[in-house]
């Protein structure tokens, strides 16, 4: 009888100290730029928690505060060569941290104007003080916006008022509820390119290089995809560390565990918003402008977003959609839907000086 309690007294413990192993890791970025007043740097910070593919945070700040300007450029040495060999995710991902920083700007009472510098590849932001307003609810809703890879609520759909907020103005965004055929078309494409990705050595290698595996390597990196990014909490998160490296991330179980998580997340999944756009630098930038003004206005609604980009990485899926779906250039593939939570953002982010610099 005294081993029987000894054995529960052992597992309750080895369970309580798994669990707290797998508690939110709390990665603190640093705001400090020299000669920048902290107002500013408040605003770049909050303009960091843009969206991003794979969380690589690939840009590049010059700030002129001087002349009440900045210009914004891609970090090519933060590329995705495999997935994104001519770099659409990487514009794409610039303008979306241009419009959130954009937005930042408003919540603290400035007016802006930017301008595409599409021969030299790079954005001009113009800012000017206004008014000494602080919009709090903005800031809330760009503080809370995240990517949300847990399943959502099936038996919850899309209000009409929504789908109408999503679908306005015909501005190259479209809707496909569950139970659409065209729904259905995107589930399966999505799952097939994902299914081809998962086995292709050199996505594999280029994702794992990505991951990070110990909540020291989030620390030290404040980049890239830990369990927090993946969705990944509590006593999952231990086993998933104690269980996974840059190693095996690259074989064949780690390929079938992700094939089985992405398959949850589309069966979990109440509709898909298409974004599209011209393929040239300048309308992707301005692409993922578009892309986050409406994932701010769903985060205000407590609507999930997922991207889910592998059927555009991959020709042939991609083909496949256009052509099924009749929309020319599709850029981004979101799928949305209700959590009985809407979730925190991770918000691992680079410290600010580590790609800002001040002229």
């Amino acid at each position: 009888m005294k081993l029987r309690y000894f054995v529960i007294v052992v597992v309750v413990i080895i369970l309580i100290v798994l669990f707290l192993l797998g508690k939110r890791v709390d990665v603190r970025t640093n705001k400090h730029v020299a000669e920048l007043d902290e107002e500013l740097q408040e605003i770049l910070y909050l303009g960091s928690l843009a969206p991003n593919s794979h969380n690589i945070q690939s840009w590049k700040i010059e700030i002129y505060p001087g002349e009440n300007y900045l210009t914004i450029c891609l970090d090519e040495s933060r590329r995705l060569k495999v997935v994104d060999p001519k770099d659409r995710e990487l514009y794409i991902s610039l303008g979306c941290y241009v419009e959130t920083l954009i937005k930042s700007f408003s919540a603290y009472g400035y007016e802006t104007k930017y301008e595409i510098c599409q021969d030299e590849n790079y954005v001009r932001l113009e800012y000017s003080k206004t008014s000494g307003v602080i919009d709090k609810e903005l800031i809330s809703i760009i503080t809370k916006r995240h990517t949300d890879k847990r399943a959502f609520d099936r038996s919850v759909g899309i209000s009409e008022k929504e789908y109408s907020y999503i679908d306005e103005n015909n501005r190259g965004i479209y809707f496909f509820s569950v139970g659409d055929n065209k729904f259905d078309l995107i589930k399966s494409e999505t799952l097939e390119a994902y299914t081809e990705q998962a086995y292709n050595k050199e996505v594999a290698a280029e994702l794992s290089s990505w991951l990070r595996f110990s909540d020291k390597e989030a620390l030290d990196q404040k980049d890239g995809l830990p369990a927090e990014q993946l969705g990944i909490s509590g006593i999952k998160k231990t086993l998933y560390y104690l269980s996974t490296n840059h190693e095996s991330a690259q074989g064949e179980s780690f390929a079938k565990q992700g094939i089985t998580t992405t398959k949850n997340q589309l069966d979990g999944c109440t509709g898909f918003v298409i974004v599209n756009s011209v393929d040239s630098a300048k309308e992707l930038i301005l692409c993922g402008m578009k892309t986050v003004d409406l994932w701010l206005g769903l985060t205000k609604d407590s609507i999930s977003v997922q991207p889910m980009s592998y059927a555009i990485e991959c020709v042939e899926y991609r083909e496949t959609l256009e052509k099924e779906l009749g929309i020319a250039n599709i850029q981004m593939i979101l799928r949305v839907g209700y959590t009985a939570d809407y979730g925190k953002n991770a918000a691992i982010r680079r410290d600010l000086a580590d790609y800002i610099s001040v002229k």
